[in-house]
């Protein structure tokens, strides 16, 4: 057992250690996948989007506790389940599997961790490390923005218990990675419920100067980092906005980022300017953007 998760709820009917079947039925459908699709993509770099097709590792359910409600999952890495079957421990795994899954549910509640700061660093540690097990080459921002949209559905449907039954008030998702233990920073409630439910799109276009920090050509979307919001914010190009020579400015901003943030150095207001429409909560907070048009920012003014 090198990596544990437990999905927790508080409040109302959870206080009495009970909880409405089919909506906490459906939270851990939303856990499972979530874990199973990051660990997929860890170990064998393709975005999948069924959890059966996974490979390489286990997902394994010990006796539920008494006390609370909660449920715990281990992942358990080998080809096969059994008591003779499972991989030996590795710790090292089980650290970039908790940081990996804590970075895919923390950045779709809108907590916006960041990557280069926490999965990225825990990414080259441990390919720096002596590695026990394998990983892909590819862990790029871009894949894990791939796996962020796969999994949104499942951890919207872990706030059931909160938002629909109302037979818990709050979740959080503990880990366990060895002998040390821990809760994630993100957590689940009524207003991270509001922010992945309701979308409003703004009726007026805005401009948006920052730098390129992941960029998928098959979607047109990526990632832009805005400094005045001090995080990266999803989009997605409009068919008027997709020419070469905006995948041009992109991908160039992209690449002179990589290379500026690789050397320790600061971008600034950032070299690329997007201008298109807001998509926000329903309590305000900048979601993603809808670009109509990509242009290179004028750094002299």
């Amino acid at each position: 057992m090198e990596c544990t998760f437990e999905l927790s709820f508080s409040g109302r009917l959870t206080d009495d250690n009970l909880i409405q079947f089919y909506d906490v039925s459906h939270a851990l459908w939303g856990l499972e996948r979530s874990i199973s699709l990051t660990t997929h993509l860890l170990l064998n770099g393709e975005v999948i989007t069924q959890s059966p097709s996974a490979k390489g590792f286990y997902l394994l359910v010990p006796p539920a506790e008494p006390g609370s409600w909660k449920w715990k999952t281990v992942l358990a890495l080998g080809s096969t389940v059994g008591a003779f079957g499972l991989a030996p421990p590795d710790t090292m795994f089980g650290w970039l599997a908790k940081s990996a899954v804590e970075y895919v549910v923390e950045e779709t509640l809108g907590f916006a961790p960041n990557f280069d700061e926490t999965l990225g660093k825990q990414i080259e540690k441990y390919r720096e490390s002596e590695i026990k097990t394998p990983v892909a080459k590819d862990l790029s921002q871009s894949r894990f923005d791939a796996v962020i949209e796969k999994c949104e559905t499942g951890i919207k449907n872990i706030h059931r218990p909160i938002a629909f039954s109302e037979s818990a008030d709050r979740a959080a998702i503990n880990w366990k990675v060895g002998d040390r233990n821990g809760q994630f920073d993100g957590y689940f409630n009524a207003d991270t419920f509001s922010y992945l439910n309701k979308t409003i799109t703004s009726d007026d276009q805005s401009k948006f100067q920052g730098y390129i920090s992941s960029y998928n050509s098959n979607t047109y979307g990526g990632r832009l980092y805005l400094p005045q919001e001090n995080r990266t914010i999803p989009f997605k190009l409009s068919d008027t906005a997709i020419s070469v020579s905006s995948i041009r400015i992109l991908t160039s901003s992209l690449g002179d980022n990589a290379v500026a943030r690789r050397a320790g150095q600061i971008a600034g207001e950032g070299d690329v300017v997007l201008e298109g429409f807001r998509n926000e909560s329903a309590t305000g907070r900048l979601k993603s953007l809808f670009v109509k048009d990509v242009s290179v920012a004028d750094l002299l003014s």
